[in-house]
């Protein structure tokens, strides 16, 4: 027998199905709803649907279907994800309709048996956060996430105290297809906002807040502040409402005659020509691919949004405002290129073209554009030059097309990525911001020789504020010529019997960066090597970032190397002298160990036992030299870094990102 949801009984949302309505056609099958997109949830204190009349929201339901059969024909892609994901997702969307009933808030509270949220993809849910002020409370909160790259992990919540988690009483979180499924149930009606919040928390590994405090005019804004679960929601032209006796938020964002304005009334800053912001989080080079097996596929653009084909085969499609999340990153990751249209052949859209080309580079997907002038106008003079360096025939090499891939994902995560998005919002609106994270660079050395090489190699690093911590293990400052620097600097000594480990931690001891970066004393580092670990901890949300040891420099045989190991990736180990720790973790890990030798083994073993992250980004921006194992903590013989190699060539050769580390130039081998 069927049973059919009562009043107040149960109550869904969804958000991101707008380009796969196919998709969410299989998944709300069978739930009774009513079924409403978040981002048209009115804001609390405007004329709301009832959530307690199915028929509420007249042609919700109808719209969906409607949709649905008009695109069958179409997303092949949502189709793919939607034949494992949807199907079983329409399974439990019919149960929470069906065990709503029983679910009703007693006592005639006005709180909804079960809060169900349909998310297409963790990006999706990422932009629920903000949002999470829209949804009711309940006795039971479902999340269905219908697809999720291969990286993503479960959507475990972190579960901080509170009244939310305090009434858990069951929780399951299943694996549905390509998707993931969270049922938690609870004794008393909890904001179903707050588990969506500390869902997204686990996820993606934090949900910090950030600053300033944001307002956000409605569900039309939420792609603003992605991920922040301290917005300040407030209704179209009504004003911000305050938060304990304060000013809701330090900077609202409305929209006025079709654009986005930050600031009080429609005399704020306007922010029309700028690109939305992209979600570091989820549009990111995770998962980047080093040799990808397909080759140059192309977007195009069509009345409903953006479709990417390579040949006869639709492999995503976009929706018309250009957004772009993980699901749709991860299934281009094995394009070698994708060919963009011009904005004349987009049909004018400039900024949804601009948009979707930012997310792509940001990915770290090589961009063939031809220059456009209003679409490079709002890319900014650092992405447009990065895409006007990308060519077919640079594309053919796999060194070459990463190097144009991170030229590309610096330059559109540091000027389109929401930190930065939000930083130019109060800076012109005047409002202070706060400092950028300070770096402590650990150069702990027992070679006098080798100081004025290893300082030069920081001395040449930019984008980043920093310090110089030189710990001179065995020898004193007047044994060593230590050259000037514009870094400030400090000078630690131990004694030669002082372990390794320990002598670190005194140099630690003495730092005030809110992340310490470990670095060796005779390898080579490129000028952006400590902004790519502070990015790349930005995107991954890890407390230990670090490189890869792809490129080693064998001194005894000449010959330098490039090894095969996987980069882009969260893994458990990363070169020692690559490390970037942040002091927290640190401090959670107790720091280094005071042993001799494997100290840097010993601290990654330790972040992850403490519950800590490692993510391993590009190596591009180092060289490690390797001399005979007895000059070295880390004893690996020479001959062994033959055993697997990728490439290799005669002398000391660097890679374009390294901008002439050293002086030396020598010819591949052939």
């Amino acid at each position: 027998m069927t049973r059919t949801a009562t009043t107040r009984s149960a109550w869904g949302t969804w958000i991101g199905f707008d380009s796969c309505p196919t998709l969410l056609g299989r998944l709300v099958e069978g739930f009774a709803g009513p079924w409403i997109p978040l981002e048209d949830v009115p804001v609390p204190g405007t004329s709301a649907v009832p959530a307690s009349d199915a028929d509420a929201a007249p042609g919700v339901t109808q719209d969906v279907t409607q949709n649905a059969a008009r695109d069958r024909a179409g997303d092949t892609a949502g189709d793919t994800a939607g034949d494992t994901a949807g199907d079983t997702a329409g399974d439990t969307a019919g149960d929470t309709a069906g065990d709503a009933a029983g679910d009703a808030a007693p006592g005639g509270t006005g709180a909804i048996g079960c809060v169900l949220l349909a998310a297409r993809s963790p990006a999706d849910l990422r932009r629920a956060v903000p949002l999470r002020g829209l949804l009711p409370a309940a006795t039971r909160v479902r999340i269905a996430v219908a697809d999720v790259p291969s990286w993503a992990a479960q959507p475990l919540p972190v579960t901080v105290p509170g009244a939310c988690w305090r009434h858990l009483t069951e929780m399951r979180v299943t694996r549905r297809g390509r998707g993931w499924h969270l049922d938690a149930a609870f004794t008393e009606p909890v904001p179903a906002g707050d588990v969506v919040a500390h869902v997204a928390n686990g996820l993606f590994g934090g949900c910090a807040a950030a600053t300033p405090v944001a307002g956000l005019e409605g569900g039309a804004t939420a792609d603003w502040r992605p991920g922040d679960p301290n917005v300040t929601l407030s209704p179209p032209g009504g004003p911000v409402p305050d938060r304990r006796d304060a000013p809701g938020c330090d900077l609202p964002l409305r929209q006025a005659n079709g654009s986005v304005v930050a600031g009080p009334g429609s005399a704020g800053s306007a922010a029309d020509g700028l690109l939305p912001p992209l979600d570091e989080a989820v549009v990111n080079p995770i998962g980047f691919r080093r040799n990808p097996a397909q080759g140059i596929a192309v977007l195009a653009a069509r009345r409903e949004g953006f479709v990417v084909t390579l040949g006869a085969d639709r492999l995503v499609r976009l929706p018309a405002n250009g957004r772009v999340t993980d699901v749709d990153i991860a299934r281009l990751r094995d394009v070698r290129g994708i060919e963009a249209p011009c904005p004349q052949a987009a049909e004018g859209r400039v900024i949804e073209l601009a948009r979707v080309v930012a997310a792509l580079s940001a990915a770290g997907i090589p961009v063939l554009a031809v220059p456009d002038p209003a679409r490079d106008r709002a890319l900014g003079p650092a992405l447009a030059a990065a895409l006007a360096a990308v060519t077919a025939e640079a594309l053919a090499s796999d060194l070459r097309r990463e190097e144009l891939s991170i030229r590309l994902r610096r330059a559109a995560l540091r000027d389109h990525g929401a930190a930065a998005r939000w930083r130019g919002l109060a800076l012109a609106a005047g409002l202070p911001v706060p400092p950028d994270p300070k770096v402590s660079i650990l150069l702990c050395t027992r070679r006098p020789e080798m100081v004025p090489f290893a300082v030069g190699q920081m001395e040449r690093q930019r984008g980043v504020s920093a310090e110089l911590i030189v710990g001179l293990h065995g020898f004193t400052a007047r044994e060593a010529a230590i050259p000037r620097t514009r870094l400030p600097l400090t000078v630690i000594e131990a004694p030669a019997t002082t372990p390794f480990g320990e002598a670190l931690n005194r140099m630690a001891a003495v730092a005030s960066g809110s992340c310490l970066a470990k670095v060796d004393d005779d390898d080579w580092y490129g000028p952006d090597h400590l902004a790519d670990l502070l990015l790349a901890r930005r995107y991954s949300g890890a407390d230990l970032v670090g490189s890869a040891a792809e490129f080693v420099y064998l001194e005894p045989l000449d010959v330098t190397i490039r090894r095969c190991i996987g980069t882009e990736r969260f893994v458990p180990l990363v070169a020692g002298g690559t490390m970037l720790v942040t002091r927290a973790a640190f401090e959670a890990a107790g720091g280094f160990r005071p042993l001799a030798r494997t100290v840097d083994g010993q601290l990654l073993q330790a972040v992850e036992a403490v519950g800590g992250r490692i993510y391993r980004t590009h190596g591009l921006g180092y060289v490690l030299r390797r001399r005979s194992a007895y000059g070295h903590t880390w004893r690996q013989p020479v001959q062994s870094f033959l055993a697997s190699y990728q490439e290799q060539w005669r002398g000391l050769v660097f890679n374009e990102l390294m901008e002439d580390g050293a002086r030396w130039r020598a010819e591949v081998r052939t």
